[in-house]
């Protein structure tokens, strides 16, 4: 009997021995330690912005995630936004591979980076950032000192607050009834100070930049740049006012 007893356990914990081995492999070994990343259900083009219908979130092990993988946490930073190169199926999503503000330029477009001189520029909301949306007016010779010494007095009476968002209704004030602007809409790639470095929110104090701004780049084409140029050229300088911010 006991010589029965000893195979019938020995072959139990060969069975329980396999069926762990079993359970491990195909079930409990992707449970474990895996986590949840942001994959492309389909091959994604350039500038196709990224869906739920074009997108899928899968379970991975953690050795085989990606530095920097985009999670369902960061599913507002991914939605709706745009593909910033081609993406394969399956491939795991990370930032550089999301264009979160639209400011590649699509040469299928015809779209490219153009920088706006200081030279051109008549004057700048000092809050204008990288990413936002502005318009653009051209202010005549003969406009221009009326203008300067009206924003002037305005900026005394605000205690010299250079960080005073310029709306379209108060742009409209300052020009003649019949100006419009020239440009709508431009995304603002890039606003640099005179060293060639980004302005931004300054780390130390939130509402000081840190620079002044000098140079804008905005994704143009050909049209939006000609306009530019033949105002420019015609002696206006350029007032920029932006819509919103991103």
């Amino acid at each position: 009997m006991k010589k029965y007893f000893k195979i019938i356990s020995a072959i139990l914990f060969l069975v329980l021995g396999v069926g762990i081995l079993f359970g491990w492999e195909f079930y409990f070994k992707d449970k474990i330690d895996t986590v949840e990343v942001i994959v492309a259900k389909q091959d994604i083009t350039f500038k196709d912005k990224l869906t739920a219908d074009n997108l899928e979130v899968k379970s991975i092990r953690r050795e085989n995630a990606i530095s920097n993988y985009l999670t369902p946490n960061d599913v507002d930073v991914v939605l709706n936004k745009y593909a910033a190169i081609d993406i394969k199926k399956g491939t795991q999503l990370y930032s550089k591979l999301v264009d979160t503000y639209n400011l590649i330029p699509n040469e299928k477009k015809g779209e490219f980076v153009a920088p706006i001189p200081d030279e051109w520029l008549f004057a700048v909301p000092g809050s204008l950032r990288k990413a936002f949306i502005a318009d653009f007016y051209a202010i005549p010779d003969e406009e221009q000192q009326v203008i300067q010494s009206i924003v002037a007095s305005d900026s005394e009476d605000e205690n010299d607050s250079e960080d005073k968002k310029l709306t379209e209704e108060q742009v409209s004030n300052l020009v003649s009834k019949d100006n419009k602007p020239i440009l709508q809409n431009i995304r603002v790639s890039s606003v640099k100070d005179g060293t060639n470095g980004e302005v931004k929110e300054s780390t130390e104090d939130t509402e000081q930049a840190t620079g002044e701004i000098s140079t804008l780049e905005i994704i143009a084409n050909d049209e939006i740049l000609s306009t530019l140029q033949e105002y420019t050229s015609n002696g206006y300088k350029l007032y920029v006012v932006y819509r919103y911010e991103r």
